[in-house]
């Protein structure tokens, strides 16, 4: 009975290891294998959170483990697709930007005044799910051999984009204002 509080951390570390032969399906043109095995990741995210929070099976490593295989999944994903000519480069950039944007802040507020409580927010969960979303369907087009610029893709493609400048600037706004507010900083601005 003690292991079972690990059974969501032990999906997670699965997710982990699903991203190797994500990348390697889709370089190698295997788009039914793939979506099959980013379908299964997918669902693997959903049911470790389930069981975390239904039975209170959260734990500090499972905190970590969990967001570390969401995001390297989307940015080994979305790289591999970009590098393959089937996700568009520039919202591959845009992505990874954001992401390195809010680890960046991260990393200042930790230097200026302490490591932050992070968690995380609505509209980043929102953007998550349509970058999902769009990579998906990208799969989805590449396995019924549909060109990827049909029809639907531009119109997923500027909704991505648009919620992924919304997120980055939420999570500017939010950590300018924490930081602002925070009295550790205020130390160090005194002490300096």
């Amino acid at each position: 009975m003690k292991y079972l509080p690990h059974i969501p951390n032990a999906i997670s570390i699965f997710r982990l290891l699903l991203v190797l032969p994500i990348a390697i399906t889709i370089i190698e043109g295997e788009f039914i294998f793939c979506l099959a095995l980013f379908c299964i990741a997918g669902i693997s995210d959903g049911l470790d959170g389930y069981l975390a929070r239904k039975y209170d099976w959260v734990t500090a490593f499972g905190k970590i483990i969990d967001p570390l295989a969401d995001k390297l999944l989307l940015l080994v994903t979305t790289v591999t697709l970009g590098m393959s000519g089937y996700f568009p480069v520039m919202v591959l950039f845009l992505m990874i930007a954001k992401d390195l944007a809010v680890v960046g802040g991260v990393l200042v507020y930790t230097v200026l005044a302490g490591f932050p409580e992070v968690r995380p927010l609505l509209v980043g969960k929102v953007t998550t799910v349509l970058q999902i979303l769009l990579i998906g369907y990208i799969m989805i087009t590449l396995v019924v051999n549909m060109p990827v610029a049909y029809i639907f893709t531009p119109v997923l493609v500027w909704i991505v984009v648009i919620a992924t400048i919304l997120n980055g600037c939420s999570y500017l706004w939010l950590w300018t204002n924490k930081l602002a507010l925070d009295p550790r900083w205020k130390q160090v601005v005194v002490a300096t």
